[in-house]
């Protein structure tokens, strides 16, 4: 099966292109309407970052797309001549004390930091009303763990939307 135009989702979706959509963000959020209330966020920390919003009446109203977290440390050490390779691991501190440490409390506080601003953003535009949170992909379950937003890791979610999407079009 392959997500696109003309499968059923039970997700109505405005975008100004919905064929540029990727089936990893239909997937999620349709799986994301299964499992939470509406209004949502679904973050899907992967390659990129995806960001996606979905409204209280299953629209998916759009999103954001931002750096995932490995490429952001590829950069680091790719555009910096004097900044290491390094693997994702969680920081000893906020504050660290040699270029590694910096390097992933950089990233990781960087990254948490800056979901708890578009998060917070997003708040916003819902003009207080209840958002569930929900993230994805590989590098979430590190990441969450320093938001300060409440946000529900779903490791299958993807998965899960993609199943519901079959059994929708069987």
């Amino acid at each position: 099966m392959v997500v696109g135009p003309g499968v059923k989702t039970g997700l109505n979706i405005r975008m100004d292109f919905q064929t540029q959509m990727g089936a990893d963000i239909v997937a999620d959020a349709v799986a994301a309407l299964e499992k939470f209330t509406a209004p949502i966020v679904t973050i899907d920390m992967g390659t990129a970052i995806t960001i996606g919003i979905i409204s209280h009446d299953r629209t998916y109203e759009g999103g954001l797309l931002l750096p995932g977290v490995n490429v952001s440390l590829e950069a680091l050490s790719r555009r910096a001549a004097q900044l290491p390779a390094i693997s994702l691991q969680h920081p000893k501190s906020l504050i660290g004390k040699n270029t590694e440490d910096c390097m992933r409390a950089g990233i990781i506080y960087g990254t948490a930091g800056m979901l708890d601003g578009v998060l917070d953003r997003i708040r916003d535009e819902f003009r207080g009303k209840t958002v569930s949170v929900v993230a994805t992909g590989g590098s979430a379950p590190i990441i969450v763990k320093y938001c300060r937003n409440e946000i529900v890791y779903d490791k299958y979610l993807l998965m899960d939307g993609l199943w519901t999407i079959y059994q929708k079009n069987r």
